[in-house]
């Protein structure tokens, strides 16, 4: 197993990925004054030790049970290394080094020692070194969590590439022109220009679904393609900060690299040729750019510096329509009262299934709902097939759960059936699977990860990790039997393209589940849909698909303007619930329970947490039914100001400052509200509870608050609370959630005015939520103002008290620039 350390380098923290087997967390440097009382660091004589102070890397091997440890001192000064300790248990240690070596700047270290693993499988590898001449004393530690790797199934498949799909050239010309009728165009522009026009008149339909879908993706790479071009740097000036990783300053770019984040790739061109090319990617983004190049580079000035676009998931959503325009997937994509009519008997037939209607719940909250007993049911019996079955999960109704349990139940009574459970997010999938692994043996269940989540591996679930194709500590192509042999399968929406590249059998899989559907846009919800569970012979689709998600929180992420409104804009879940097989029944206002499922009882939060979202997006259906211990707690705090209300709205009258690197703001007044809610939180009791910083969350809708919160909080040493923006936080949870609104001295409130934005956040805390924001700019937005009316009724105000007399002005389009892509 590999250990991976982290060294401070000008104020960042950087994590080295494990190399075998071992998972390892954050490394810690502390740097120790080992003087006198009477010579203390005050009154001595001030020191630079500059960073990174020096480098150590732990790799262990289970097969060897050997450990290695390799130390390089990066720092001008002598250091003493003088003993490695290796810690297990609470306080039992195992002395790896015990003697003196002197390391002058640039000196290697390496050890390596024979150990016997101990059953807690956590160790800390503990170095103590001296600067020399001084009276400091060095000290670091690498946490590693040691896996419990699975026997291999077979020989790893060969993953062939992905085809081209290169954007035609006359879609290039047509968008280079502006969409607009130009009679210089091409024959090809011309004929493309005029179907382009003529789908968007018709809205997406049957006899245009493929190739309007593709006309916008090609739209919208080669819009990302510019996008990218233009932070190509001519005459880059490069410092080496490690070997192999380079600085690259921001001042430096044309405009600023708002689109370049952390696993963007980089190539480095160090002649005018362009023959002599280094490949590379980004490994850290804060005020300045890191690169890790693959080999040395020889010159670091005047190099030329390209940050080419990542295709792979474009070519993914390619190669999934070409696979969908062979298939006849019209029941599928466009259900109509025909295609459902005989649901029942066309599933008899081609499943050959008797019904199922009596179960013994796994996880006992179910059997209490009625909404997720009948949804279950229904998903297992395909009551809806060949149309998707959809699951409508408003916030804290355990959408999840009924996922997890339908899997299970599947798993249990169809025993020849094989499930693929998908979601838009690494963050949903690893949830979703450390839940199954409560109940499936973890032969039985297989999470793929793709290459590029082994940047996210120190935050990852052990479990998870054991029973995915990292269970060595690093990525692995799967071989055939981790499918065959496994009757699960959770991936990303994305990485389940992959199953063709591998060459999977298609119709190996019976059911599709697509969580968290109403986030992604429609041509990613057909990868899994288009690429599995298909019967290539028939060309239909094999397996029940099952949606589920929430269309009245965040949708797809559209940066083009011009491919807003448009089809590329609307996820799957979105439009068939349009639909009038989706739709409720005008008789009797209800769901047809065979094709469409709203769980209605929230288990979350204290019922006037969401009583405002309950009754502007889901029609007051939703009902209270949370544990009196975990959604009751704060109410008659004493600082709430209406103390039957768990909500505080914070008046505070801030400055946005815009950040150059993200063109994203900030506001400092509201940063310090909130981190005076925090202290205040940690400090005090409410009613009796002691609260720690895991029971809260932050939600800001601006990357560069998420930030400059996070960097204060981490001063005051408050480092495991969670901040992030709505996007970050749907499908969590937090015991408190303190939102951040960031708007102030402008005549719009911005992307605020999507009210899902506003939805998400506030559906986000089980028993308090305290709100800091502007109310005269908020009041600008029509759902804003209903909002701060709610509160101004129930007395909920703290600060400055205002009136909700504001008159409402119209809105300007603006999205938060989003740093690089999720291709995972």
């Amino acid at each position: 197993m590999a250990g991976a350390g982290a060294t401070a380098n000008k104020g960042r923290i950087k994590k080295y990925k494990p190399n075998v087997l071992s998972i390892v967390g954050k490394t810690r440097c502390v740097l120790q004054w080992i003087g006198s009382a009477l010579n203390a660091p005050e009154f001595a004589e001030p020191i630079t030790v500059p960073k990174p102070i020096f480098r150590m890397t732990v790799e262990f091997s289970i097969r060897e049970s050997m450990v290695v440890v390799n130390v390089q001192n990066l720092c001008p000064q002598v250091l003493i290394l003088r003993w490695i300790y290796l810690y297990y248990g609470r306080r039992l240690r195992v002395s790896l080094f015990d003697g003196v070596v002197r390391m002058v700047p640039g000196y290697e270290f390496t050890m390596e020692k024979e150990i016997h693993e101990k059953e807690d499988r956590s160790y800390e590898v503990v170095l103590l070194c001296d600067v020399l001449g001084t009276n400091f004393r060095l000290r670091e530690t690498v946490l590693i969590n040691l896996l419990s790797p699975r026997k291999p199934r077979g020989l790893p498949i060969n993953l062939t590439k992905l085809p081209v799909f290169e954007v035609p050239e006359y879609v290039k010309e047509v968008y280079l022109n502006g969409f607009l009728v130009n009679q210089h165009y091409s024959r090809n522009a011309s004929l493309w220009l005029e179907r382009f026009v003529k789908y968007r008149e018709e809205k997406l339909d049957q006899s245009n679904y493929v190739d309007y879908l593709r006309m916008l993706n090609q739209i919208d790479e080669f819009d990302s393609q510019l996008q990218m071009e233009r932070y190509t740097i001519e005459n880059a000036n490069l410092e080496e900060t490690l070997p192999n990783e380079y600085l690259l300053s921001i001042d430096q770019f044309k405009v600023p690299p708002v689109l370049l984040d952390v696993g963007c790739h980089v190539q480095v061109f160090s002649d005018l040729s362009k023959s002599t090319i280094t490949r590379g990617k980004i490994i850290d983004r804060s005020s300045c750019l890191i690169i890790q190049t693959e080999i040395p580079l020889r010159k670091l000035h005047s190099v030329r510096i390209v940050f080419p676009l990542n295709r792979t998931q474009f070519k993914m959503e390619y190669m999934a329509l070409n696979h969908v325009c062979r298939l006849d997937l019209n029941s599928v994509l466009f259900p109509g009262p025909d295609t459902t009519a005989a649901s029942a008997k066309t599933t008899k037939k081609v499943f050959k299934e008797e019904l199922i209607t009596q179960f013994e719940w796994f996880q006992e909250c179910i059997a209490t709902n009625q909404q997720q007993k009948q949804a279950i049911e229904n998903i297992i019996n395909r009551t809806a097939y060949p149309a998707p079955y959809i699951l409508f999960g408003p916030p804290g109704t355990g959408k999840t759960c009924t996922i997890v349990e339908a899997v299970l139940q599947i798993w249990k009574l169809r025993k020849k059936s094989r499930i693929l459970v998908t979601a838009t997010s690494n963050f949903a999938c690893n949830e979703l699977t450390r839940r199954l692994l409560k109940y499936v043996p973890s032969t039985d269940i297989f999470r793929y990860f793709s290459l590029t989540t082994e940047r996210d591996i120190h935050g990852m679930d052990l479990k998870v990790m054991e029973v995915s194709n990292m269970h060595y500590g690093k990525y692995e192509t799967p071989s055939a039997q981790d499918f065959t042999q496994t009757r699960i399968l959770v991936c990303t929406v994305m990485i389940s393209a992959r199953l063709l590249q591998l060459h999977v059998d298609r119709s190996m899989y019976d059911y599709i589940f697509i969580d968290e559907c109403g986030s992604c846009k429609e041509l990613s919800a057909l990868v899994p849909i288009g690429c599995v569970g298909t019967d290539t012979g028939s060309g239909t689709l094999h397996a029940s698909v099952v949606l589920a998600g929430d269309p009245k929180q965040l949708g797809p992420v559209t940066r083009m303007p011009y491919l807003r409104n448009t089809p590329h804009d609307v996820s799957l879940l979105e439009r068939l619930m349009n639909l009038t097989i989706y739709q409720k029944d005008l008789n009797n206002n209800e769901y047809n329970p065979n094709r469409v499922t709203k769980l209605l009882d929230n288990y979350r939060s204290h019922g006037a947490l969401f009583q405002f979202s309950n009754e502007q997006f889901y029609d007051g259906e939703l009902r209270a039914k949370g544990d009196p211990a975990i959604i009751n707690w704060a109410v008659n705090w004493h600082r709430l100001p209406n103390r039957a209300f768990p909500m505080i709205f914070h008046s505070v009258i801030g400055y946005m400052q815009k950040d150059a690197l993200t063109l994203s703001y900030w506001n400092v007044q509201e940063a310090n509200k909130v981190y005076e809610y925090v202290q205040l939180l940690l400090k005090e009791q409410i009613n009796g509870r002691i609260l720690q910083q895991e029971d809260i969350g932050i939600v800001t809708p601006y990357s560069s608050q998420v930030e400059f919160i996070t960097n204060g909080l981490s001063m005051l040493g408050l480092d495991n609370i969670a901040v992030g923006s709505a996007e970050q936080y749907q499908g969590r949870e937090k015991a408190v959630i303190i939102i951040s609104t960031v708007r102030s001295n402008r005549t719009t409130v911005g992307f605020l005015a999507d009210a899902r934005r506003l939805n998400v956040a506030l559906t986000r805390a089980q028993a308090l939520t305290i709100i800091v924001g502007n109310p005269a700019n908020l009041m600008k937005d029509r759902t804003w103002y209903k909002f701060l009316k709610l509160i101004r009724a129930n007395k909920a105000i703290a600060g400055k008290i205002f009136n909700c007399n504001e008159p409402i002005s119209e809105q300007t389009d603006e999205v938060e620039p989003s740093n690089g892509w999720n291709f995972a």
